[in-house]
């Protein structure tokens, strides 16, 4: 009995901390607080390199859940045209997750611009799908306001979190207070991943199982779910209509590619995209979903490609 009294009280501790935590003053997320002030800690930010140094950089921006390992598919034949950065997002892969609670894409933007800077990385692509595709999007817009040097070239940008929408039903669950803490640390880690990626792919009999091993194996790591949690809460920014506006006013050339099928963010998002970036091309593939640099590598890489050469 005296354990089980334990317990429960551990567990209203936890609520009450909950409760008073997730009432507290926070930072908003918005371009004033997070750029302009901007107070996100210094971090050191984990990658791959391939290529050599001499060539085209395109730097990689992985999505929500995911890390560089992500862009396996693409390494090959791309390392030997480019120059290539994986990027680990600050909360991802072996990336610091800092209990601090800067995770929205602007805290992301500034730690990716001290990235660029400490490598001295010139004439950049930046490649951001999913979540890394709105860090791509505030780093071109720093840009353009001249708040940082002028690296950035082009972009290419996969299936991006772009405009105002309901969250994915998974990331739904987890922006819940309690029911998202509950659910990320009580369900067990692969099954949890193995979901995301069903509800990631057209085709789930094209899913890799190292992928749900990798991502599994990541998810268990010190203050992983955290990071995750703080992501989902801080995805949405307060002023996203404001920055939607100024999207047009982004004039490097841009390449947009996209699955058909992706139910996580709408194909018509990327069509609305090609439409308000004045140099910007897009492509759409048939039968993929949310994860095409996975799901049709193939086609991912020969867009990239060509896009790479027509706009040197």
């Amino acid at each position: 009995m005296s354990k089980i009294l334990a317990h429960l009280s551990s567990f209203f501790l936890f609520l009450t901390l909950f409760f008073f935590v997730g009432c507290s003053a926070t930072i908003p997320v918005s371009w004033k607080a997070r750029i302009l002030n901007a107070q996100v800690p210094a971090q050191t930010l984990i990658y791959d390199e391939y290529g050599e140094r001499s060539k085209p950089t395109l730097l990689f921006l992985h999505g929500f859940g995911e890390n560089r390992y992500t862009w396996r598919f693409l390494v090959p034949k791309l390392a030997q045209k480019y120059h290539l950065f994986l990027l680990d997002l600050k909360g991802f892969g072996d990336s610091p997750k800092s209990r601090d609670g800067f995770y929205s894409a602007y805290d992301q933007a500034y730690l990716v611009n001290n990235f660029i800077k400490k490598k001295n990385l010139k004439n950049i692509t930046l490649v951001g799908r999913s979540f890394g595709g709105g860090v791509a999007l505030i780093l071109a817009l720093m840009q353009k306001d001249k708040l940082i040097e002028k690296n950035i070239k082009k972009m290419i940008l996969i299936n991006s979190m772009i405009y105002k929408q309901n969250l994915p039903s998974m990331m739904e669950v987890l922006n819940k207070p309690i029911i998202g803490w509950l659910g990320i640390y009580l369900i067990e880690n692969r099954y949890i991943v193995k979901e995301g990626y069903r509800y990631g792919f057209f085709n789930d009999a094209l899913i890799p199982k190292e992928s749900i091993d990798y991502a599994a194996a990541y998810l268990s790591f010190p203050n992983a779910k955290y990071a995750y949690l703080e992501t989902v809460n801080q995805l949405v920014p307060e002023d996203l209509e404001v920055l939607e506006k100024r999207y047009k006013e982004i004039t490097l050339p841009t390449l947009i590619l996209w699955g058909k099928q992706d139910v996580a963010i709408s194909v018509k998002k990327a069509y609305r995209l090609n439409h308000e970036l004045p140099h910007s091309q897009i492509e759409i593939f048939e039968k993929a979903g949310h994860l095409p640099q996975e799901e049709v590598p193939k086609l991912v890489n020969k867009a990239i490609e060509k896009f790479m050469e027509e706009r040197q």
